[in-house]
């Protein structure tokens, strides 16, 4: 498995057991430096595991009550089930001044680290104005989410809702993201 985790705090960001892929705009292109997971509203703490097997085994048929006690949290947000993200509100002219600085800081990062290759620390300075403006201009889809040690410094989620989707889809600037394997 693998963890991603911020560069800056080192908080737990998302795990490869989501489906991660590239962001894509309207038209169907990559939006560069930019990856994103699909998220899902799940039970939790709930006795009945799916192994795959439907209702083979018995039970949840249409005879049964619905259990309403079963709390449902978001597989991405909750802060047992997923990362503990907290929503922050966010003006447009704020998301603007967030992403100079932490594009500026994340870009310094990679410079100066021997690990990271000059093609790769030029390639996220190129994707910059092109995720940064991909992100401004859907704003007004966009929610703002901090990881637990609320560091204003750090990364942050980005969440949006594709069409028709019961739970929003996250958006992650890659670069300022490191990969442990475990």
């Amino acid at each position: 498995m693998i963890i991603y985790t911020c560069k800056i705090t080192g908080d737990e960001m998302l795990t490869d057991a989501y489906n991660i892929e590239d962001v894509k705009d309207d038209e169907g292109n990559v939006v560069p430096g930019l990856i994103e997971i699909e998220s899902q509203i799940v039970a939790k703490g709930g006795g009945d595991i799916d192994i795959g097997a439907g209702n083979a085994f018995g039970g949840g048929g249409e005879d049964e009550a619905v259990d309403d006690t079963i709390e449902k949290v978001n597989n991405v947000i909750d802060e047992t089930m997923g990362f503990g993200y907290q929503e922050c509100p966010m003006k447009k002219k704020d998301l603007k001044e967030y992403l100079s600085t932490y594009c500026k800081g994340i870009w310094k990062m990679l410079k100066e680290d021997d690990a990271v290759a000059g093609p790769d620390v030029k390639a996220f300075k190129e994707a910059i104005n092109v995720f940064c403006l991909w992100l401004l201009k859907k704003y007004d889809d966009l929610e703002f989410y901090m990881t637990p040690s609320f560091n204003p410094d750090g990364a942050m989620a980005f969440a949006y809702y594709k069409e028709g989707a019961l739970a929003p889809t996250f958006v992650y600037i890659k670069a300022g993201l490191n990969e442990q394997k475990c």
